[in-house]
């Protein structure tokens, strides 16, 4: 691959600093940096030819057309899509195209008795969307194992996989693991049991060649703003059969043939799938992506960003206070390393790393239940692509050192209020009670916090006793104690007001970047405490 340094010239946000330090960005699996090349096409469009598709009968529309028409070609020729545009929807993201299959064939054609298999490694917007569209349906989900190494059981996936299976549905490379999945092997098994088979390849499609029909997927979808593309435009690939086939999802302009009082008939794909005004000048700037990509070589991407997941294990695995997860180092995986730090919520270190200019991800990166698999509330994730560098990981490394004292001086600055430092030193409450009238768990999602509240209510309805346990970030943690001492002795409809309760001590003395830590666990509280006065009332009196 091309000198990163080089690369590096063509993504201007990367010579910006971050509170003094330079930009280390290492969240590339939730979105890439764009290069000029792509911005560039994108201002093109809206500077010289902007206008509606196939609607005019003009010059500007004419070469609006022509240019999304031949976007789609560039992104069929990318993912190896012989069919051509007829192959391609453009959609707003990789999850709207889920949705469109999961609705567009799933509801139309699943039913009691059949079964949808997915795996335990699936992100939200793959595993939730077949849940739903299961549980409406009656349809069976099924789950494939991951083993300890983070790989999928084949075996398992043998058993699970069988005649009533309608739809696999897989991601092509973990978004947590960086398991490369054996799509191919498994598409294999699946169409001999006459499934049809959905690849969710948003962490593959912009980091390492992907040929659809190699692989034989039914269905692939991915997203541009993780490919050095603009948000707000992903892609379906289908099977050009299975395509005019299915049903659409969205109804309106551009996806009819021919309309009457009595009905409507359908255009052909990809057009059918695509109603209304479509992201004309993202899928425009997408294929420009495509071309810069392609330039670069997508075996180089891969190998490139492989070459720095081996680094950045080998770093990490250096230290004694670092859990790695994940395919084991050395085998192939994609350019990202989820880790943590011994005693040092996720969040907590994001937080540390932002104060050096260092970019990554904490939570459970939408794969909540492959989280509670691994039995962690969340991972911190850094990951690479084709402009970072080993000097970056080092940096990302160094940022380690004597993490938990960095997170206790973080809560003790004066960025924060004097409570919070108190609070998280010397919690109030910590731990359960004996005998609650009733108990809440969160688990969430968007940072990787978990805890549970524990309250006893005297029979005057006011808190007689409340306890919480915690593996949150430091932040939470102490809100949690905040709460819990503000509430004890007071009537239970006091806790409906606890963000309320929480903004008043803390008078909103703390860094915006961390605000929903903040206001966490008054939600989670405030939440329990209407689920408990509901419960309470006649049934005609419940709040909605």
């Amino acid at each position: 691959m091309a000198d990163p340094a080089h690369v590096r010239d063509d993504f201007p946000i990367l010579d910006r600093e971050v509170d003094g330090e330079p930009l280390v960005y290492l969240d590339n699996a939730a979105t890439t940096q764009t290069p000029t090349q792509v911005y560039d096409v994108f201002r093109e469009y809206y500077e010289e030819y902007n206008a509606n598709v196939h609607r005019g009968i003009h010059g500007l529309s004419h070469e609006a057309s022509i240019a999304y028409e031949e976007a789609h070609e560039r992104i069929a020729e990318f993912v190896g899509a012989s069919g051509g545009l007829e192959e391609i929807v453009f959609t707003k993201n990789a999850t709207e195209a889920v949705n469109l299959v999961a609705y567009g064939f799933g509801m139309e054609e699943f039913e009691p008795g059949d079964n949808v298999v997915v795996t335990e490694m699936e992100h939200h917007a793959s595993l939730v969307t077949w849940q739903q569209v299961a549980r409406r349906t009656g349809a069976e989900i099924r789950y494939v194992r991951v083993d300890e190494e983070g790989h999928l059981d084949m075996e398992h996936a043998a058993e699970v996989i069988d005649d009533d299976t309608r739809m696999l549905s897989v991601a092509h490379v973990s978004n947590v693991l960086g398991t490369v999945n054996p799509v191919a092997d498994l598409a294999d098994l699946a169409h001999d049991h006459g499934a049809l088979v959905f690849v969710d390849g948003a962490q593959s499609v912009p980091n390492r060649p992907v040929d659809v029909e190699a692989l034989d997927a039914d269905f692939l979808a991915f997203s541009g703003h993780k490919m050095a593309g603009p948000t707000g435009i992903g892609v379906l690939y289908g099977k050009r059969h299975v395509l005019e086939e299915m049903e659409p999802f969205l109804y309106g302009g551009e996806m009819i043939r021919h309309v009457t009082f009595e009905g409507a008939t359908w255009n052909r794909p990809p057009w059918k799938f695509e109603a209304g005004t479509p992201p004309i000048a993202e899928g425009i700037a997408l294929a420009a992506a495509a071309d810069y990509l392609d330039e670069i070589g997508m075996d180089a991407v891969a190998a490139h960003e492989n070459d720095l997941a081996q680094y950045a294990m080998r770093r990490l695995e250096e230290r004694d206070d670092v859990a790695v997860y994940g395919v084991p180092r050395g085998e192939e995986r994609s350019g990202l390393v989820s880790f943590n730090v011994d005693g040092v919520h996720g969040h907590d270190l994001s937080s540390v790393l932002n104060d050096r200019g260092i970019a990554v991800r904490a939570g459970d990166h939408c794969t909540q239940p492959l989280h509670d698999r691994l039995e962690i509330p969340g991972s911190v994730r850094a990951s690479f692509y084709v402009y970072n560098t080993e000097r970056e990981v080092d940096a990302l490394i160094d940022a380690l050192e004597n993490a938990r004292q960095h997170r206790d001086d973080l809560v003790a600055s004066d960025r924060f209020h004097d409570r919070f430092a108190d609070h998280y030193r010397a919690p109030r409450n910590a731990g359960s009670i004996a005998d609650p009238t009733f108990t809440k768990h969160s688990a969430e999602t968007s940072c990787g916090d978990d805890g549970e509240f524990f309250v006893e209510i005297d029979d005057d309805g006011t808190v007689a006793d409340i306890g919480f346990e915690s593996e949150s970030c430091a932040v939470s943690t102490a809100v949690a104690s905040m709460v819990s001492e503000a509430l004890r002795g007071e009537p239970i409809e006091r806790a409906l007001e606890a963000e309320e309760i929480v903004e008043g001590l803390v008078d909103g003395h703390y860094p915006d970047l961390r605000r929903d830590c903040v206001r966490g666990p008054g939600e989670v509280i405030a939440e329990a405490a209407r689920d408990h006065l509901d419960a309470r009332r006649p049934a005609t009196a419940r709040t909605d």
